[in-house]
């Protein structure tokens, strides 16, 4: 591996634990606001951390053929896929969740604070996963191409490899109010309610890889 390809992976790794150090600052003090008490011991935490997966791709893999932007909204894009979401599910929620909200982000993208692909919410507690493929009942917000719901990866057809973000945030509330709003709009609203957050990185690059 060369020394700007491992800078270049590091740096995708990092914006993805970015993401995630940006809502664990806050937990602790939201967890303890919601709950009343003391946040568990960093042992527990270490031995039991808040993950998520996804039976469609690896953590750092290449995302499915069929997650590839398509359908409405798609026309002029340059892409023509199926527009199915991968299927994800997540474990070890930490203590004092009542809901989630999902976001998935290019940080390749040349567009500040990268480009916003999927955005759900008012996800319950007891709802650990989504089940992709089109099957979504819980809110969605707008994404980046201006839809409502889940938009694929639609990379330059150069050959670059996209990094895409999936971060699920467990939040101390089980209502986040507002219609089919922006990632900006969700961040800002359940910043004093995260309790955890995790996420897994995919990849994908047009012309698509065999």
């Amino acid at each position: 591996m060369t020394r700007t390809l491992r800078a270049r992976l590091t740096g995708r790794r990092l914006a993805a634990a970015a993401i995630v150090a940006g809502a664990l600052a806050i937990a602790p003090l939201a967890a303890t606001a919601a709950s009343g008490s003391t946040a568990r011991p960093a042992s527990a935490a270490r031995l039991h951390p808040f993950t998520i997966v996804s039976p469609d791709f690896r953590d750092g893999g290449f995302l499915p053929v069929s997650a590839e932007f398509g359908g409405p909204g798609s026309q002029g894009s340059g892409c023509s896929g199926k527009n199915l979401a991968p299927r994800l599910a997540w474990f070890n929620v930490p203590a004092g969740t009542k809901g989630f909200a999902f976001t998935i982000n290019d940080v390749d993208a040349p567009v500040a604070g990268g480009f916003h692909h999927w955005v759900v919410y008012n996800i319950p507690r007891g709802h650990p996963f989504l089940a992709g493929h089109g099957q979504n009942p819980f809110s969605e917000g707008t994404n980046s191409y201006g839809t409502v719901g889940y938009g694929g990866p639609c990379p330059p057809p150069t050959g670059q490899i996209h990094h895409y973000i999936f971060t699920v945030y467990a939040l101390s509330t089980a209502h986040i109010t507002g219609v089919h709003i922006t990632y900006e709009q969700l961040l800002a609203k359940i910043a004093p309610d995260v309790t955890g957050a995790t996420s897994i990185v995919g990849k994908f690059r047009l012309p698509l890889h065999g």
